[in-house]
This record gives structure tokens, sequence and C-alpha cells, in this order.
């Protein structure tokens, strides 16, 4: 995925935003690593490892003899984390990574497709990237249970305006919805998924993030002709103000998705 694909702005308040993401995430992360059941001394890769949150957990079920490759497309990210062992961070393409084929023993993915698209490409290579029954995991949003606040007129149209921005780009906010079926696609078996839904008490910082991600996607939204400024401006107020008014919120539906390469599957 090219700086010019991804439909957010790369700058450090989109580093910060990966951060409080996977910092919110990081309980479900974790229960995934931990069902995947890795091995001592596995060889593992996150692919688009952002703030490299999951590659600590991988690391830690591989342990010491294991070895943890975090790749990602963000030359300014990768090149401020590196030199963190025993994690092996790499810049480059998640959809083509290079890699041997059957090197890996299992292979993760969040929150990549929505806003890259091309989820059939990546679950292609995670599957030419697998040894024989190794395991795929992915994580990805479906927006149908988010709310931020109570209920409001604004938010269907700022909604909408976000996952606008992601199709614009080639993406899909609702990426989560097609996991289980393009694992099975390309041969996995033993699939199973599971939707997560977090309620957050009024004040929630990561309530917010509809707001974030509107500051992120703004000049995208304009340079598009999405919507105006008038009233994106009106919509983003109506939002702001029904955070503040004291209402829980729920956040989108985390699809988590996992599966393993067949023994006698050829590697793509």
């Amino acid at each position: 995925m090219s700086g010019r694909d991804y439909p957010l702005t790369r700058d450090e308040a989109e580093h910060a935003r990966l951060a409080a993401q996977a910092a919110f995430w990081a309980p479900e992360a974790a229960a995934l690593v931990e069902h995947a059941g890795l091995a001592p001394g596995a060889r593992v890769a996150d692919l688009g490892c952002g703030t490299l949150q999951v590659c600590e957990l991988l690391a830690r079920a591989v342990g010491p003899t294991g070895q943890v490759i975090g790749l990602d497309s963000d030359a300014a990210l990768v090149a401020r984390l590196q030199g963190q062992p025993p994690i092996e961070l790499r810049l480059g393409n998640a959809f083509a990574t290079g890699w041997p084929a059957g090197w890996l023993q299992a292979v993760h993915a969040r929150f990549l497709a929505a806003p890259a698209g091309r989820l059939p490409a990546l679950v292609a290579e995670m599957q030419r990237l697998l040894a024989p029954g190794g395991m795929a995991m992915l994580q990805e949003p479906d927006a149908d249970s988010w709310q931020p606040g109570g209920a409001n007129p604004a938010w269907p149209r700022l909604l909408g305006l976000i996952r606008a921005g992601f199709r614009a780009r080639g993406g899909d906010f609702d990426a989560g919805l097609q996991l289980a079926d393009a694992l099975k696609a390309y041969g996995f078996v033993d699939v199973q998924q599971r939707r997560i839904v977090r309620r957050l008490p009024a004040g929630h910082a990561y309530a917010a993030l509809p707001l974030a991600f509107a500051r992120q996607l703004r000049p995208l939204w304009l340079a598009e002709g999405l919507v105006e400024v008038d009233e994106l401006d009106a919509l983003l107020a109506a939002v702001e103000a029904e955070l503040a008014g004291g209402a829980e919120s729920t956040s989108f539906t985390l699809v988590q998705c996992w599966g393993r390469r067949g023994r006698s599957q050829a590697a793509g």
C-alpha cells in the first residue's frame, strides 16, 4: 500500500491515533494471539504492523528462540520504530512481500484491508507465506454497530463520509464482513470468527474516534467533492456536542477471523 493509496494523512497525529487504537483493542488482540497457540521458536509476521503492539504479543508467544517480523509501508513510522529487539522491522508492501513461500508458521494483519482494500490479494499473500498448517489471523471492522454518543441525525451522514473516504482510495471500512469467505476461498481450513462490540462510557477517549478520522479524512473529502466545508463543520459540531452530552457510545464491530493453511495445499 503506497502513501498515495492510504486514505488518512500520514503524520504524527495519525501515528498517535494508531497507538491509541492498538491500546484500545489490546485485550482482543492478546486473546487472538493466545488462541493461535503459537509454538516457541516459530517464525511469525505482522503485516501492516503499525506501532508494533501486535508484534510485541507475537514475540511473547514465540519466545526468545522465535522470530518476529513486522512489515509496514509507512517509511517515517518504520524509521522511528527501528531497533526494538526482538522484532525485525521492515519497510515493504504487505500485498507483495517478496519473502520466501512457506516461510512462516503464522501471519497476522489488522485494519489493513479496510484502508487498502484488495482483501483477496492480502489473503493470497498470507497463504503463500505460510507453511502447511500455518495460521492466518485477520482483524477488520464492520461499522454497523458504531454509535458515538446518543442518537444523532448528523452521525449517519458522517459515517457515510468515512465509508466514502475509504472507498475513494480503494478501501472498504466494512472489510470485516468478508474475512471468513476470503479465507475459505483460498483454501484455509478450520476457519473461525468472532465479533466484538465494546460499550464506552461517556467521556471515553476512543468514543471520539470519528472526529479523529474526520480530521485525517477532511483533505480527501474536500478534494473529492464529497462534502462542502459548511456542511462538514456543522456535522462535526453536532457529533462533538453529542459526545459531550453524557451518553455512552458503542464501538464499531471488530471482526476477528482465523484459519489454517491446508496441509495438502500448494503455495500460490
